[in-house]
């Protein structure tokens, strides 16, 4: 989907439907270290493209986050290869990749 390598989101929509698919692996993060991040960026400017999923890894473990419309929300883990090229955007003006900078997550890393 959207031409990200093992990208395949399951949209839920609400807290308790969340915390049912993904509570324990989410709980399971409590107390790792984030050691790393992945956004969709647009190689001409930088910007962020919001839509995409943001990748966080924690120590090897690798939370894959994207909302989408109002109230959807997709957890994956482990899937997206952000080493491979995001394809099929010829469409777009500008040439979206993979990006582990931006001063809004950098923050974070080590915590």
């Amino acid at each position: 989907m959207m031409g990200i390598s093992g990208f395949k989101p399951t949209f839920l929509v609400g807290l308790e439907a969340v915390r049912q698919a993904h509570g324990p692996a989410l709980a399971a993060l409590a107390g790792r270290r984030l050691t790393g991040f992945a956004l969709v960026g647009f190689a001409e400017d930088g910007d962020w493209f919001a839509e995409c999923p943001v990748i966080l890894d924690f120590d090897g473990v690798q939370a894959e986050i994207c909302h989408w419309k109002f109230d959807e929300l997709s957890i994956g883990w482990n899937a997206i290869d952000t080493t491979a090229a995001i394809s099929g955007w010829e469409y777009v003006e500008q040439t979206p990749a993979w990006s582990g900078t931006d001063e809004r997550l950098e923050p974070f890393v080590g915590q």
